[in-house]
C-alpha cells in the first residue's frame, strides 16, 4: 500500500516509534528515513532518533559521526541523533546510587561495605540496556522532541530489552525486602516511628520510572512497534514471534514493513530471485494480513547518506519505484577466493563459533559448516557433531527446514548431524529453583520463630534474582561443557547472536565467575547462623565450569572463531571492530566468510551492485587472515540441499585432515 496511509508516516499524535526485526533486514535504514521523513514534512516538530543497539549503525546511515551526545544532522535543523552508550549509563547510574543501595544492602543483611559493593557492580551489567531505555522514556516525557524514534538491536535481545522492566522490578523487590528488617527493627525493638528517608526515595523513584515506561510502551496512541521483515522463510518466522511477543506485551503494531523485495528483470538472475520471493510474499500477506503491509524494492545501491535515504522515502510513500542505475556495468575486477590453504585447521577445531552482523547470514554459513563436518567421509562412523543456539532469536529450526527446538534433534536425512536450539532462561530458572529449594531446606531447621531469621531467608532465597542479565545464554554454554567433558559429540558449531550481543556474550565468563565467587562469599556471613554447605557447593560447580569455558574460549587448538560479513559499507565497519575485540579477549579468529557476493552479470542492476562491493572485498581482504567469498544465491537457502550448495563452495571436496 502507498505509505500515505500508514501511521508511523504521518500519526502526528505518536511521541515514540520503534523499529526491530531480524538482523539485516534494514530497520536502521528504515529509522533514519522515517526521522529525516518526518523533520522534513514538518519543519516546526523536533525528531530525535536514537540506537540502543550495541553495534550502533546510525552513523553510517546518515554518513556522518553521531555518538553518545546528541548530534545535529547535518543541513536539517530540526533532526537530532544518538547512539547510545549503554555502558555508560550504567555508570553513571551506579555513581549516582551505588551509596543508597550499598546502605540498603547493609540494613538488611549479614555483608559489609565491601562485599556489597562488589556484588553490585557485578550484578548490575546487562542492566545498562534498561538505564538507556529508561533515559529515552524520560526524553519522550520531557516533551524536549516531538516525536523519539528508536533504532533497536536484532529481535531476540529486543525482547529482552523489552522484558527488562520486569527483571527491574525484582531487584526493587529484593531491595525492598531488605529495607523491610530495617522497617521492622526501628518501629517494633526500637520502639521509634519509621520515617522514611532517601533509600525509600531511591526505590520510589525507581518503580515510579519503570511504571512510567511500561506506560509509555503500552500507550497505543503515543507509541508505535514497526517490525521490519524481508522475504525469506527465517525473516517470516522470527517476524512472527516478534509479533507474538508484542502482543503479549501489550505493544502496539499497526504496519508491518517488508524490504527488499526483487521486481520483475529481463535478468536471469534477478528474475530467478523474483520467482523465489513469490512464496514466501504469499505466506507474509497470509501471516501479517492484520496489519497493513508495506512492501519496499531491493535498492540497487546501499542506502546511505541523506540523499539516498531521501530516495528511499519517496519509495515509501509510493511517490517513485525503486531508482534504477543508468549505467551498464559488465566488467569489474575480480578478487580471487583465497580458500584451500590451511582450512582444515578451521574444521578440526572442537568448537567453532560463528559470529557477524545481523542478516549476513551466520545461521546459514554455521549450517552448512556443520553439515559438512557430519559428512566428512575419513571420520569414524561414530563421530557425532552438534549445531546448537544460544540466540534468544532461534533461526536453526528455519534453517534445516525442520523442528529442533530445545531438545537434541537428530537433522533429517544426514547420520551423524544433531541440532539444538537451547532455552537458555530455562538453564537460568533451573539454578534459581536449586538455589531456592537448597536454601528453604536449610533456613526450615533454624527458623524457631526466630524474626531476625525469618527476614534473612527472604532476602537469601531473592539473592540469586540478581544475576546479571546474559546469565542465561552462558548458561546454556555451560550445558554444551558438560557434553564436551561427557565426549558426548566429537565436534560443536555454536550459532551467535549478531556482534554486539555475541562480544558481551564472549566476555562475561570472567565477569559470571567472579559474580559466582563473590556471591560465594556473601553466603559464608551466614555460616554463623544457617550451615550453607550445599549450597555453596552448588555455587563453586558454576565457577568451575565457568572456568572451562574461560579456557576453552581462548584455545586456538579447541576453538575458534569464524567472522560472517558481508560486502557493504555497515557490516565492514561492524566486522574491523569485532575482530579487533576478539583479538583482546584472545579468541582467535582466523577465517572471514564474505558472503553474498553478487556474480558477474551484464544486468544494470546486478552490475551496479557487484561495482558497489568491490572496494568493500578489498577493504575486507586486508582484515582477515585468510577469507572465503560465498556467492549470493538465486534462491533462498533453506533445508539440507540449500546448505548442501552451501558447503561445496566453502568446503568444495575438501575433508578434514
Amino acid at each position: 500500500m502507498a505509505g500515505q496511509g500508514l501511521s508511523f508516516l504521518n500519526n502526528e499524535s505518536l511521541k515514540l516509534l520503534l523499529f526491530g526485526g531480524k538482523g539485516g533486514v534494514g530497520k536502521t535504514t528504515l529509522a533514519a528515513a522515517t526521522a529525516l521523513h518526518w523533520a522534513s514534512h514538518k519543519s516546526e516538530r523536533k525528531i530525535l532518533v536514537i540506537s540502543t543497539d550495541p553495534a550502533h549503525s546510525l552513523a553510517d546511515s546518515f554518513n556522518q559521526p553521531i555518538g553518545d551526545e546528541l548530534t545535529p544532522i547535518v543541513g536539517v535543523s530540526n533532526l537530532f541523533a544518538m547512539e547510545i552508550n549503554a555502558a555508560r549509563r550504567l555508570e553513571e547510574f551506579k555513581r549516582e546510587h551505588g551509596e543508597t543501595l550499598k546502605t540498603i544492602a547493609d540494613r538488611g543483611t549479614y555483608f559489609d561495605q565491601e562485599d556489597i559493593a562488589e556484588f553490585f557492580n557485578l550484578s548490575l551489567p546487562g542492566l545498562d540496556e534498561l538505564m538507556a531505555v529508561i533515559e529515552v522514556a524520560d526524553i519522550v516525557r520531557e516533551g524536549r522532541y516531538d516525536l523519539v524514534i528508536l533504532d533497536t538491536a536484532p529481535t531476540g535481545h529486543t525482547l529482552r530489552l523489552l522484558a527488562l522492566p520486569q527483571l527491574m522490578e525484582d531487584w526493587i523487590r529484593v531491595l525492598n525486602q531488605m529495607l523491610e528488617k530495617h522497617r521492622y527493627m526501628v518501629a517494633v525493638i526500637g520502639r521509634h516511628r519509621y520515617r522514611p528517608d532517601e533509600t525509600d526515595a531511591f526505590l520510589e523513584h525507581m518503580s515510579a520510572a519503570l511504571n512510567r515506561l511500561r506506560a509509555l510502551l503500552c500507550n497505543e496512541s503515543a507509541t508505535e512497534f514497526v517490525p521490519v521483515t524481508i522475504p525469506e522463510a527465517m525473516s517470516i518466522a522470527e517476524t512472527a514471534r516478534l509479533l507474538d511477543s508484542l502482543r503479549d506485551l501489550h505493544i502496539c503494531v499497526r504496519t508491518v514493513v517488508v524490504n527488499r523485495v526483487v521486481v520483475r528483470s529481463e535478468c536471469p538472475f534477478c528474475e530467478a530471485r523474483h520467482v523465489g520471493q513469490a512464496r514466501a510474499l504469499e505466506e507474509i500477506q497470509e501471516r501479517f494480513s492484520a496489519w497493513n503491509l508495506l512492501k519496499l524494492p531491493l535498492m540497487p545501491h546501499q542506502v546511505r547518506g541523506q540523499e539516498t535515504l531521501r530516495g528511499m522515502i519517496r519509495v515509501m510513500l509510493g511517490e517513485s519505484p525503486a531508482p534504477l542505475p543508468s549505467i551498464f556495468i559488465s566488467q569489474v575486477k575480480k578478487l580471487e577466493k583465497q580458500r584451500g590453504v590451511g582450512i582444515s585447521s578451521l574444521t578440526q577445531a572442537q568448537l567453532l563459533l560463528f559470529g557477524g552482523k545481523g542478516g549476513v547470514g551466520k545461521t546459514t554459513i554455521a549450517s552448512a559448516t556443520a553439515l559438512h563436518l557430519a559428512r566428512s567421509q575419513d571420520k569414524p562412523s561414530s563421530a557425532k557433531t552438534l549445531l546448537f543456539s544460544t540466540d534468544p532469536a532461534h533461526s536453526l529450526s528455519d534453517s534445516l527446514d525442520q523442528e529442533i527446538g530445545n531438545r537434541i534433534t537428530p537433522v533429517n536425512g544426514v547420520l551423524q548431524l544433531f541440532a539444538l536450539e537451547m532455552d537458555a532462561a530455562d538453564l537460568q530458572e533451573e539454578l534459581k529453583r536449586e538455589y531456592v529449594a537448597e536454601v528453604d531446606e536449610i533456613f526450615d531447621a533454624f527458623l524457631s520463630g526466630s524474626v531476625n531469621i525469618k527476614f534473612d531467608r527472604q532476602v537469601m532465597e531473592e539473592l540469586i534474582s540478581l544475576t546479571p542479565p546474559g546469565l542465561d545464554e552462558l548458561m546454556a554454554l555451560m550445558k554444551i561443557m558438560d557434553f564436551i567433558d561427557a565426549g558426548q559429540f566429537d565436534r560443536y558449531v555454536l550459532d551467535l547472536a549478531p556482534t554486539g550481543h555475541a562480544l558481551r556474550f564472549l566476555e562475561m565468563p570472567g565477569m559470571m565467575r567472579k559474580w559466582f565467587v563473590t556471591f560465594f562469599k556473601l553466603l559464608l556471613k551466614y555460616q554463623g547462623v544457617v550451615q550453607l554447605t550445599r549450597v555453596g557447593e552448588l555455587l563453586r560447580q558454576r565457577s568451575k565450569q565457568l572456568r572451562h569455558v574461560q579456557k576453552l574460549l581462548v584455545a586456538p587448538e579447541r576453538c575458534q572463531f569464524v567472522t560472517v560479513t558481508i560486502p557493504e559499507a555497515m557490516a565492514v565497519f561492524e566486522t574491523s571492530h569485532l575482530l579487533n575485540r576478539l583479538a583482546e579477549l584472545s579468541v582467535t579468529c582466523r577465517w572471514v566468510v564474505v558472503n553474498m557476493v553478487v556474480p558477474d552479470s551484464e544486468c544494470t542492476f546486478c552490475g551496479t551492485v557487484r561495482h558497489d562491493q568491490q572496494p568493500y572485498l578489498a577493504e575486507i581482504d586486508t582484515l582477515a587472515p585468510s577469507l572465503i567469498q560465498v556467492p549470493l544465491f538465486a534462491h533462498e537457502i533453506q533445508g539440507i540441499a540449500g546448505l548442501s550448495e552451501v558447503a561445496e563452495t566453502i568446503f568444495g571436496g575438501e575433508r578434514n585432515g
